[in-house]
């Protein structure tokens, strides 16, 4: 690109140094991306900051997509480029924002990490005998036994247990209702819990 546009690129990082006064870390991220977006545009002949249009914007979008970058770099490239470009249409060098309708893939949702064998039976490891206790570790083991999330768990009633059938009527997404098996030792937590309930001190 010009000399000129250069001098822009870093006065706009001068300006997110001393007026925004942002981190060195953030700042070193804006520029690792915005002289990404610099190369390039030299590679396509855009010299100016004011020759990059929308359509350019979606070509380095794109070109940086092909590379196999994810979504979440890429809205962060993008957030830097519109960062740019509204300086400098606060400084009158341009007279639009050429990033600003142009959206960048949607990042992956990570999965949650399951717990390993030894982390979980940890977690079930609840030597303690009082009230709380055994109410805790019935609530742990009904989790483990029949895969239920927090918010069926808490909704639960001790109705929709039926222990002599080992099983648990569990209310879901979408009001569906599906019947579970319930394991022994839950099964064990839960009487053990249901002997001592009443020692515990209602809520206020």
């Amino acid at each position: 690109m010009s000399p000129e546009a250069s001098q822009w690129l870093e006065r706009f990082f001068t300006y997110l140094q001393h007026e925004r006064r942002l981190s060195p870390h953030t700042l070193s991220n804006y520029r690792r991306d915005l002289t990404r977006l610099q190369e390039y545009c030299q590679s396509i002949g855009v010299e100016e900051w004011h020759a990059l249009d929308s359509h350019g914007v979606r070509s380095f979008v794109a070109w940086r997509h092909r590379k196999g970058v994810g979504g979440r770099s890429l809205q962060r490239e993008l957030s830097a480029l519109r960062s740019l470009y509204n300086f400098l249409l606060r400084e009158r060098v341009v007279g639009s924002n050429p990033g600003i309708d142009v959206p960048a893939p949607k990042a992956q949702k990570r999965l949650p990490r399951a717990l390993d064998v030894d982390k979980t039976s940890h977690l079930l490891d609840i030597r303690e005998e009082s009230p709380l206790a055994l109410r805790d570790r019935a609530m742990m083991e009904l989790i483990y036994s029949s895969g239920l999330r927090l918010a069926e768990l808490l909704s639960l009633n001790l109705d929709s247990i039926d222990r002599s059938d080992a099983t648990v009527r569990i209310t879901g997404k979408g009001s569906k209702t599906r019947l579970v098996p319930v394991g022994r030792q839950a099964l064990a937590a839960l009487g053990q819990w249901l002997r001592v309930r009443g020692q515990l001190a209602p809520p206020e």
